[in-house]
C-alpha cells in the first residue's frame, strides 16, 4: 500500500495485538536500515502467513526518503533535512510532503522504531535512544523497547527537540525509539543483522511474536534530562 508518497508493507495476524511501525531511510544515505527492513519484511511475512504466529499488525517502510536515496544524498532535492521537518505539510515541498505522510503513519501506530546510521559522512556507535517523555507510561514502554533492542548504548534525552519523527510520536503519546549503527558510506552486515535481531526482539517484548528472550546487553545507559540534550556534537558543537 501507499501512504502519501510512502511505500508501506502491512502484515497482520489474526490475533489482536499492537500496531508496530518500523521505518528506515529517513536519510537517503543510510543503508543498513533499508537492507534490514527488507529482510525483516520477509521474516514477518512468514509469521503473518501463519497468522497464529503474529499478534497485531506490523507496518514497514524500508525507505522513507526515496528521492534522497535515488540521489545518493542525505536530503532530497529541496535540501531540507527530513529529520528536522516533521510534521511537514501536505501541500509543501518534496521533503515537507514526505514528513507529512510519515507523521500520519506515526500517529496511526501504537509503537514506533526509527532506524538510522551516520550516513556517508559519519560513524555513530550503536545505540538505542528515546525522548524522556513526561508521560511515565510512555517513558517506561520506551525504556523496555530500548533494552529489548539489544544495542550496547541506551540514551534517553530531553523531549523538547522538534522536527523529528520522535517529536511526532511524543505529541501523539506513541512510545518510540530510534537506533543508530555506524555508517561511513558502507552497509555493515553486522549492522543489518543487529537491526533485524533488534526489531524481532522488540516484537517479542510487545508479545507480537513468540521468541526466546535475549539477555539484556546494554553496556551503558544514560538518561540526560538537560534541555536540548540529544544533539550529536558534530551537528551542534559545544
Amino acid at each position: 500500500m501507499t501512504a502519501g508518497n510512502l511505500r508501506v508493507q502491512e502484515f497482520a495476524g489474526k490475533s489482536p495485538g499492537p500496531h508496530l511501525l518500523i521505518t528506515g531511510g529517513v536519510h537517503g544515505d543510510e543503508f543498513e536500515p533499508i537492507a534490514a527492513i527488507r529482510i525483516l519484511s520477509r521474516l514477518v511475512a512468514e509469521q503473518s502467513n501463519h497468522a497464529a504466529l503474529l499478534n497485531g499488525r506490523v507496518s514497514l517502510v524500508s525507505c522513507v526518503n526515496e528521492e534522497a536515496f535515488l540521489l545518493g544524498r542525505r536530503c532530497a532535492s529541496d535540501g531540507l533535512d527530513l529529520a528536522r521537518t516533521c510534521p511537514g505539510r501536505k501541500d509543501g515541498s518534496i521533503t515537507e510532503r514526505t514528513a507529512w505522510a510519515l507523521s500520519e503513519l506515526i500517529r496511526s501506530a501504537d509503537y514506533y522504531i526509527d532506524l538510522h546510521t551516520g550516513g556517508t559522512e559519519f560513524s555513530i556507535y550503536p545505540l538505542a535512544g528515546y525522548m524522556l517523555h513526561p508521560n511515565a507510561k510512555v517513558l517506561e514502554a520506551q525504556r523496555q523497547m530500548a533494552r529489548a533492542f539489544g544495542l550496547p548504548i541506551i540514551w534517553g534525552t530531553a523531549p523538547n527537540l522538534e522536527g523529528r519523527s520522535l517529536s511526532v510520536a511524543r505529541d501523539a503519546q506513541v512510545p518510540a525509539i530510534y537506533c543508530e549503527y555506524l555508517g561511513s558510506a558502507v552497509c555493515s552486515q553486522a549492522g543489518v543483522d543487529a537491526y533485524v535481531h533488534g526489531c524481532l526482539s522488540v516484537m517479542a517484548e510487545l508479545k507480537m511474536i513468540d521468541r526466546p528472550p535475549v539477555p539484556e546487553s546494554a553496556q551503558t545507559v544514560v538518561e540526560d534530562p538537560r534541555e536540548n540534550s540529544g544533539h550529536l556534537q558534530v551537528c551542534n558543537p559545544a
